[in-house]
């Protein structure tokens, strides 16, 4: 009952009673006008290996093939070899008869790869008849843009997928000094390179397979990286949004270079910062995030 009197008589007092009207609509106004915090995604900045890299399609032949032709006009007997078989230098695989029955032989030690001409059957001399080669030294070609192959060197290392298997790895061995004219799937003309690659051939791989490189042109330990998602411009420079206490603030970082998604980070962040990955409009300067 006093408690009640108490009550009373402070309510009575023309003060008291705006005073706790007053509390109780700034109690409602920051109730009412708080923001929650926005989602959004964060990522934690952290050291690797960065690559500096590029795709490309290839496809696989063998290093060494050699063909051979027809060494005189006259008669061809049939060809009794076929695809795949094996063939030893030296080892006759048909005849041409002339005046005589000139013996048509193989080069190499190596695998028939493609018969040309297998009836038999008037042929003239220089005829291509079949192709050998070593199918266990293959090689793949790349035809690379002539911007991209300026920061490819002989040695540097290539990943290898889309044939059917696993990731393979294999080497630039040589990258051809004159650039040609081939015309995309889009019509457009470009000037490409041959890159021939080494690499260490599956038994279940053939010539003429078609295969994806990745080629490593740049490649830095223990650097710090972050997601190209993270940044936007400000200006000429490069921007982001650091996490700090549960708040977004705008960062300038100096970018020393990117690669597909990823970027090298010279400045600006360091290990264990987080950032905010892909920020929207909702994404300023202050506002709490989670």
């Amino acid at each position: 009952m006093a408690i009640a009197e108490k009550f009373k008589a402070l309510w009575s007092n023309r003060y008291m009673r705006y005073g706790g009207i007053g509390i109780l609509l700034l109690v409602f106004l920051i109730i009412f006008y708080r923001k929650p915090p926005v989602p959004t995604e964060i990522h934690r900045v952290t050291k690797g290996i960065y690559e500096a890299s590029f795709e490309e399609d290839g496809v696989t032949r063998v290093k060494e093939k050699f063909s051979v032709f027809a060494p005189a006009s006259g008669v061809l007997m049939r060809v009794e070899k076929h695809a795949g078989d094996l063939v030893k230098k030296g080892e006759v695989i048909t005849h041409v008869m002339l005046d005589y029955m000139r013996p048509v032989k193989s080069p190499i030690n190596g695998t028939i790869l493609k018969v040309h001409r297998e009836s038999e059957g008037p042929v003239e001399m220089g005829t291509p008849l079949l192709d050998i080669g070593d199918t266990a030294k293959l090689e793949i070609v790349s035809e690379i843009l002539t911007r991209d192959v300026v920061a490819l060197k002989p040695g540097n290392e290539v990943v290898i997928t889309g044939w059917g298997g696993g990731a393979l790895t294999g080497k630039i061995r040589t990258i051809e000094p004159a650039a040609f004219t081939k015309v995309s799937t889009l019509g457009v003309e470009e000037q490409r390179v041959r890159v021939l690659i080494d690499f260490q051939r599956p038994q279940e791989m053939g010539e003429g397979f078609q295969v994806r490189c990745r080629l490593i042109a740049k490649r830095v330990e223990n650097s710090l990286t972050l997601p190209v998602g993270a940044l936007f411009r400000d200006g000429e420079a490069w921007a982001l949004y650091r996490v700090i206490k549960q708040r977004a603030v705008k960062t300038l970082v100096k970018i020393a270079e990117t690669s597909g998604n990823v970027a090298l980070v010279e400045s600006g962040v360091a290990q264990g910062d987080e950032v905010v990955l892909f920020p929207g409009e909702k994404i300023r300067e202050g506002v709490k995030v989670k």
